[in-house]
């Protein structure tokens, strides 16, 4: 059952890369907090990557917790994964999802905060819950390491 569960996660084995114009890997969100998002800070490696979370019940749960450290690592080479200490509210959340890059989501079945930086496709459990600006400095990482996410400002 564990094998089903995580394969949920990694999407297809597509090696495709991101391409075309870097606009949206370079774009930063908003420094200031509006009705519908909340602009976060990411940091690790001496690196801060600006993002913003949308209004959701689960991107409001997953402010409560800020700040907070977590431990990512690779999975299929197409995310950063990280397990939460405490589950996300999924009130009105979809049954899944098609994460696109720069996607910020909670995987619901393994508990966890995923940084999307290739496509992963559709699967269930994926909620989307914001967004970050460079995909190619969360990819880069080659091992596990650490990040802080805390509220912008």
């Amino acid at each position: 059952m564990l094998a089903v569960t995580l394969s949920g996660c990694r999407g297809g084995t597509d090696g495709s890369s991101l391409t075309g114009s870097s606009a949206p890997a370079t774009q930063a969100p908003s420094s200031a907090r509006t009705a519908t998002t909340t602009p976060i800070i990411i940091e690790f490696a001496e690196q801060q990557i600006a993002g913003e979370l949308g209004d959701s019940a689960a991107s409001a749960s997953f402010i409560e917790q800020l700040p907070l450290t977590l431990s990512f690592r690779d999975y299929g080479g197409q995310e950063k994964i990280a397990a939460l200490p405490t589950p996300l509210n999924l009130d009105g959340a979809q049954d899944g999802s098609d994460a696109a890059p720069l996607t910020i989501g909670y995987y619901a079945p393994d508990q966890s905060l995923v940084l999307y930086y290739k496509p992963v496709g559709y699967f269930p459990g994926i909620v989307p819950i914001g967004t970050f600006e460079n995909a190619n400095l969360v990819q880069s990482q080659t091992s596990d390491f650490t990040a802080t996410i805390r509220e912008a400002g």
